[in-house]
Parts: structure tokens; C-alpha cells; sequence
């Protein structure tokens, strides 16, 4: 029987599990957790990081295995490219290239040498070569090289955590790296798009709907997103030269590409992008509103088989909007996690929802800190209307709730 590695246990991959399942291959889930979310699913668990490359390779060799497979964690995709070309599996593009697209200095160099407009910026390796006057304030500061949303925090001018915040970022920068760089005011816009032999197809859009900065210690992180985007024919014709310009740019013939944007009065300044899909619900929201299965051709951009497109410009009879669930800080002093119980929605909470998820298991270890891979679920409402989905969401937060193992209520309300 064949066998198909699969890097990190993340929610998505649950789905991407059983893809590979009815595709007859037996899967091997390879992550370091006790139970991530896409064990029950999985034929095998193998308690591995999925960073340590050398280890995955030998995994690799060890089970035979015909697919090393990550569709939505940027640093695992690297790993299985690196895997594949060592032993000559498939991939959607060369170990090189997703290097260039999942290091922040890479990739914000070839945006520039390439005319893709994005944020002026630098990287800095120390806080010595931190320069408050060299950019326009508000700034970002991220890490070069990590998983998720870690460390990515905004500084105004005069701010008197910036100190520690750039040490944060280089902290959790994997090669020791952080960008710096200009906050620029607008929509934060993202994009689902196919690259198909070349040539862009923006498959989704979405608008980002930010947490306030005042309630989250300047973490850049949001708590939802309005599905589709309210844009113009032209703002999605924009989207799509400029995914194609990136595809061309970074050696992108067959992949997905997911792109964060900033739309302002100048037109889309790209914050970053990935070669892969998006995490959380987005690959269910798409195929709900589109009938786009985003997984399944993902896998087959890992084959090398024929990728699929979808019609964006069909007429949508509903809107969504996905809102991710937090924890707040545990009351004992010095604990840095939360041990999760459950969620719990009232009957009113449920007749509002389209559907909800939970992303953890009772027992699970959290971090409150707002960051991707903290949320402990999401749930989605529709609508007409972006104001009905807010009026929606805020039923729907006011009557669930999220408890620790011991009935306390933990959960986070004051980001929505």
C-alpha cells in the first residue's frame, strides 16, 4: 500500500488526511504534539518535529513512503520540498523556492528586485541595528523566519516596548533575523489564488478583520475575516497580475498562493505571501462558497497532475465571516498556558451560527498569547450583509463560552 508522510497535525489536515485516505494511500502523521488535531485521522503517528529535516528524511526512507505533504504550515512545506528532492519525490517547486518564500528577508528582497510593490523596509540581526529614524512610524516589526504569527507586533512612535518588542522578534526568528518596516494604512485584503502552468487565478477573497491594537499588547493579529471581499472587477484583476507577477518572480508554475495585502488610495502593497493554502476554516469557507475543493488540488500540485479552477465571479448568494476564539491569561501568577476544557454555545448562540469547530482536545496545554496557533476554535455566521454579520457575531459571542479543565471560564471577548 502506499504511503504519504504528512507534516503537522494542524486542523486542516484532517481534511487533508482523509483526501490522501480515499486517494489509497496509507497516511503517517509526523508532529511533535501528544495529540494534535489531525491525529484521530491518521493511520500512523509519528511524535516528530516536522523542522528536524534529517529525522523527517529518514522517516522517509524508513516507511517507503511515495508523498511527503504539507498543504497550510509554511516552514513544514520547506521540509517536505527539501525531503522530496533528497529522495526523489514529487513537490510543487524546488527546495530553493520555498526557502525564498517562507524567509521574510528572502522574500521581501525579491518583491523589491522584482517592482512587486510592498512596504519600505530593512532586517536587523541585533537591536543594536535597530534605526527609529529610518522609517515613517507606525512600523512592524516580525521575525524573518517562524511559524505562524509569532512576534509580529506594531510600534508607534515614542512606543516604550519597542525595545522588547524587536527582541521578541529576533528571538523567535529561527535564523536570528527580523524585518522592520513601514505600517501602511488601509484594508488588509488576502487572496486564495491557483497558479495553473504559470498564470494566476484569484480563487477567493476575503478582508481581514483586525483585533484592536489597545486590547492585544500591539500584536498584529486578526479575529476574523468578511468572505468575499467587498472589491471592485478591477481591484481582483490587480490581485491576479500581481500573483502572477510573484509566481514568475519566485519560480511558481503549479502551487497554491496565498497573499496578504494592504489596499490603500495607491492601490495593493503586498505584506507577504505564501506557496501554500490558508490555515483555520479557509479551505471549507472556499469550498462552501465557491464548491472550490482547495486541498484536493493542492494535492495535486504535489502530483503533478492537472490543477482546477474556480469561478470567483459567480454570483454568491450569501456572505461569511470566519471568528477565531482566544483564551485569556491564566489567574495563576507565572503560568504561561491555559489547560483547555471545552466551548459551549446556548441554544440562541447556535441558531445564529453556520457552523462552528473546535480546534483543541479537553486536557490540551494553550497559550493565551494571541497568536494563530493559540485559537481554540472558530465558529461562522452568514449574511447578506457585513453589518449582519456583525450583529451576528456578537449574539453568538455573548451567548457561548470557553472553560478550562476545571469549569472556569476563560474565554477572550473583548477582541471582537
Amino acid at each position: 500500500m502506499k504511503k504519504a508522510i504528512v507534516l503537522g497535525g494542524t486542523y486542516p489536515h484532517s481534511a487533508l488526511i482523509q483526501k490522501l485516505k480515499a486517494r489509497g494511500y496509507y497516511t503517517i502523521l509526523v508532529d511533535y504534539l501528544d495529540h494534535p488535531a489531525a491525529k484521530p485521522f491518521a493511520d500512523e503517528h509519528i511524535q516528530e518535529s516536522t523542522l528536524d529535516m534529517d529525522k523527517v528524511c529518514l522517516i522517509a526512507k524508513e516507511q517507503k513512503a511515495e508523498l511527503v505533504i504539507s498543504t497550510c504550515v509554511d516552514q513544514a512545506n520547506v521540509t517536505c520540498c527539501y525531503v522530496a528532492e533528497k529522495l526523489g519525490l514529487p513537490k510543487p517547486y524546488s527546495y530553493e523556492t520555498s526557502l525564498n518564500v517562507t524567509d521574510k528577508v528572502r522574500m521581501k528582497r525579491m518583491l523589491i528586485e522584482n517592482g512587486i510593490p510592498t512596504a519600505r523596509h530593512y532586517q536587523i540581526s541585533s537591536i543594536e541595528e535597530f534605526d527609529k529614524d529610518k522609517l515613517r512610524y507606525p512600523i512592524i516589526v516580525k521575525p524573518a523566519d517562524a511559524n505562524s504569527s509569532k512576534g509580529v507586533r506594531r510600534i508607534d512612535a515614542g512606543d516604550k516596548n519597542a525595545e522588547s518588542y524587536i527582541k521578541d522578534a529576533l528571538l523567535l526568528s529561527r535564523n536570528g533575523k527580523a524585518i522592520v518596516e513601514e505600517f501602511i494604512i488601509g484594508r488588509e485584503i488576502g487572496a486564495d489564488c491557483m497558479i495553473v502552468n504559470g498564470k494566476a487565478h484569484v480563487i477567493m477573497t476575503r478582508e481581514r478583520r483586525k483585533i484592536n491594537k489597545n486590547n492585544t499588547d500591539a500584536i498584529q493579529q486578526i479575529y476574523g475575516s468578511f468572505w468575499p471581499a467587498s472589491l471592485s472587477a478591477e481591484n481582483i484583476e490587480d490581485l491576479r497580475i500581481i500573483a502572477e507577477r510573484i509566481a514568475k518572480a519566485f519560480d511558481i508554475y503549479n502551487a497554491p498562493l496565498m497573499m496578504q495585502t494592504i489596499l490603500s488610495d495607491d492601490g495593493f502593497d503586498v505584506i507577504e505571501f505564501g506557496a501554500r493554502i490558508g490555515g483555520g476554516d479557509n479551505y471549507q469557507i472556499i469550498e462552501e462558497l465557491t464548491g472550490y475543493d482547495i486541498i484536493q488540488n493542492s494535492i495535486r500540485s504535489f502530483l503533478g497532475e492537472p490543477i482546477q479552477i474556480a469561478d470567483l465571479n459567480a454570483d454568491r448568494p450569501k456572505l461569511l465571516m470566519d471568528n477565531y476564539i482566544y483564551v485569556q491569561p491564566p489567574r495563576e501568577e507565572g503560568k504561561d498556558e491555559q489547560t483547555f476544557g471545552c466551548i459551549e454555545y446556548s441554544p440562541i448562540a447556535e441558531k445564529y451560527m453556520e457552523y462552528k469547530k473546535v480546534y483543541r482536545l479537553k486536557g490540551d496545554s494553550i497559550g493565551y498569547k494571541i497568536s494563530s496557533n493559540n485559537r481554540v476554535g472558530c465558529f461562522v455566521v452568514s449574511g447578506k450583509t457585513e453589518q449582519e454579520l456583525l450583529d451576528k457575531q456578537m449574539i453568538v459571542v455573548e451567548n457561548m463560552e470557553v472553560y478550562d479543565i476545571d469549569g472556569n471560564p476563560i474565554m477572550r471577548k473583548d477582541i471582537y
